[in-house]
């Protein structure tokens, strides 16, 4: 696997509708953390139910970044290992270690009552006691940074899995039930006191075994990706109908796993890998496909077409940078006594949360430090602010979402 045909560095055809789930399925990640952050999570069952349906979005973070990077290589005979792993470690990898730094010192500084609400104690950071601290961070990803470390072992097991899936490319649909069937059964007996080995719930986020069905499932429709398209739109209303059905039944398991009668494995509450939210989860992140659809039809306006292309390029330092924002931004309510109800404040900061991430993004994109902290290329100032007539097949280089991106020969 050391030679042979090789996808062109620095082309990339854009898949529009693709990119347009970027910022979708970055907004329901910032829901789910201001729902833990600025809503009563232990005493609402509604917050509860919430982000049961907003944590659709790391499922669907591991399904579309699987997809498109089989589609980029789908055509490819065989690897060429070192440049493929310099890819994907310059798109991860130095983004990973960068934002583990950042946020090592984020999180050890001190807070106080006057603005900028912390100060730095340096024998908290430069201590022994500060130097495990790191070294559980790097190897655990900070927060929301594990999802990094989940797709980084599918980058190392891509090459092994993608050549297994070909050599047996009639048993496509059958090796995504196996799929399927593992995703359900792991989460019914993984919580269950019967399951032969006991795993924490940081252990579990952070191990691909976790996320079968979205991985596979990536890579499998990564292959069949035209005819797949073709029946997800066909399907739409259907998709929806039954996408909505899985949630409110998910919705009233939730509800109902207050009671000691519910079986372990139709209880959903916190449990995060239930396996009653699967079917949402699958439906919610076809809907979001739909919705990528829908946001670049030709009947959108320019305008609309060109904030979506925006939003999908800053996109990922977005989602990198974003809890940066959100305990600040709690640190300012606190500071300011501004205790407004969840209902209020969840949206509000959903919105501050993503522009800042956004303005961040868009600055930073365009000096030295654009590959470390956005894991895109650097940009130029004339295009910082939206095209309105950029083609929507324009080829370009490592601009976007670093785990989409999708590499045209």
């Amino acid at each position: 696997m050391s030679t042979g045909t090789q996808p062109k560095p620095g082309t990339r055809k854009r898949l529009a509708h693709i990119d347009a789930m970027r910022p979708v399925k970055q907004a329901a990640v910032i829901s789910t953390h201001t729902l833990v952050f600025f809503a009563p999570l232990a005493t609402s069952s509604a917050v509860v139910g919430l982000i049961m349906l907003t944590r659709f979005s790391r499922d669907a973070f591991l399904f579309v970044s699987a997809c498109m990077l089989t589609y980029s290589y789908k055509d490819t005979e065989t690897f060429r290992l070192g440049h493929y792993f310099k890819r994907r470690f310059m798109s991860v990898g130095v983004p990973y270690i960068a934002w583990t730094i950042i946020y090592f010192f984020y999180t050890s500084l001190i807070p106080v009552k006057h603005f900028p609400f912390y100060s730095v104690t340096h024998s908290k950071i430069f201590s022994l006691a500060g130097w495990h601290y790191f070294d559980h961070l790097f190897l655990t990803g900070y927060y929301h940074l594990y999802y990094l470390i989940v797709i980084m072992e599918f980058y190392v097991l891509f090459p092994l899995f993608l050549t297994f899936v070909r050599r047996f490319s009639s048993w496509h649909w059958v090796i995504v039930l196996v799929a399927l069937a593992w995703q359900i059964a792991y989460g019914a007996l993984l919580d269950s006191n019967h399951f032969f080995i006991h795993l924490s719930g940081v252990q579990q986020t952070r191990l691909i075994t976790s996320y079968p069905i979205y991985l596979v499932g990536g890579v499998i429709v990564a292959l069949h990706l035209d005819e797949i398209h073709d029946w997800i739109v066909s399907h739409a209303r259907l998709i929806v109908t039954l996408t909505i059905s899985f949630g409110v039944v998910a919705e009233v398991l939730s509800y109902l796993d207050r009671y000691a009668w519910l079986p372990y494995y139709l209880r959903t509450g916190t449990y995060v890998y239930s396996p009653t939210i699967v079917p949402f989860n699958i439906g919610a992140i076809f809907c979001v496909y739909l919705l990528g659809v829908h946001l670049v039809s030709p009947k959108r306006s320019e305008r609309t077409r060109a904030a979506v292309r925006s939003g999908s390029d800053n996109s990922y330092g977005v989602y990198l940078s974003q809890m940066l924002w959100i305990p600040f931004l709690l640190r300012v309510r606190n500071h300011f006594h501004l205790h407004l109800a969840w209902g209020v404040a969840v949206p509000l900061a959903l919105i501050l949360v993503y522009f800042l991430g956004y303005l961040f993004t868009a600055i930073v994109a365009r000096t030295p430090l654009a590959l470390a902290l956005t894991g895109r290329s650097r940009a130029t100032w004339d295009s910082f602010l939206p095209r309105r007539h950029e083609p929507s097949n324009e080829r370009r280089g490592d601009t976007g979402d670093g785990p989409l991106e999708v590499v045209y020969e």
